[in-house]
């Protein structure tokens, strides 16, 4: 065992329990010293923070204790993966990812800094109304690489919508060139030149009313979903932008539900996913 910047980095001996394999590093700190680094998200694993008591360990992996507290477990947003280079945090819906020129410090990257998670950089934006999946880098680096890379190491990028009306065709597609007006307004252009958009759906239930879809994008384009959908006539519920007429939920009906991708500094798949709130369902009728 070492300490490196004040860190305490080790080696796992054997297989097993992590909160077991950390106790018996740690000979001469005070008992419970063990479950207050796990609960207080100071442990990683190769790299991976986890506060899990049982997470499971290999004979081979470093482990490694921040000497200085992180407030992943004091985060004002709920924090769905952590590595020494990643964060991701389930967005709720109502709240901007950054600032723009009207908000400047209502946001979720402020919201995490302020709480005392620095640095942390924008990876990508979820619309103000769109909750789920928001990915951070931990580095400036990791920022660079992960924007210069984003269209070949995202794998998949999946959201979970709720559309006014039901759908004749439960599985479909969509692709247009979008443009922007001055009013930042979005739209599929009938010629000429826009940015391609390309949209999956799937009907995963329906009422007489509303339609419950997975949606999985092969661009990620502004406001790319709800232009879509609302072009194919079954707008987001509550998304009076794009044609809805009602807002059945109380907020946007659209929920990034999944961001896989491969992994910039190990290599492997990772796929993180965001849970929908309980309100997120079919509206009753």
């Amino acid at each position: 065992m070492k300490a490196t910047k004040n860190d305490i980095v080790f080696e796992v001996k054997e297989d097993g329990g992590l909160l077991d394999c950390v106790k018996k590093a740690l000979t001469g700190y005070p008992s419970g010293k063990a479950k207050s680094f796990l609960e207080h998200r100071m442990i990683s694993v190769d790299g991976t923070v986890t506060s899990k008591f049982d997470f499971s360990v290999r004979r081979g992996q470093t482990i490694r204790i921040k000497q200085t507290i992180v407030t992943s477990f004091l985060s004002p947003l709920p924090i769905i993966y952590e590595d020494d280079a990643l964060l991701a945090v389930n967005k709720p819906s109502g709240l901007l990812s950054v600032a723009n020129e009207n908000e400047k410090e209502k946001t979720a990257i402020r919201l995490m800094r302020d709480s005392g998670v620095e640095p942390l950089y924008v990876v990508h934006r979820l619309d103000r109304d769109t909750s789920g999946v928001l990915l951070f880098a931990k580095n400036a680096e990791m920022q660079d690489k992960l924007k210069n890379t984003w269209d070949e190491i995202v794998t998949k990028r999946e959201y979970l919508a709720i559309c006014e009306g039901v759908f004749a065709e439960k599985h479909g597609r969509r692709e247009s060139l979008l443009r922007e007006t001055a009013e930042h307004y979005v739209y599929s252009a009938k010629y000429g030149e826009g940015k391609l958009a390309v949209t999956n759906y799937e009907v995963l239930r329906e009422n007489s009313r509303y339609s419950y879809l997975r949606v999985l994008i092969e661009t990620g384009r502004k406001n790319q979903i709800r232009v879509h959908l609302n072009e194919l006539g079954h707008p987001i519920v509550g998304d009076k932008k794009y044609g809805a007429h009602g807002s059945p939920l109380g907020r946007l009906g659209l929920h990034a539900s999944l961001l896989e991708l491969t992994h910039p500094v190990t290599g492997s798949t990772l796929a993180i996913k965001a849970l929908a709130e309980s309100r997120f369902r079919l509206p009753k009728i």
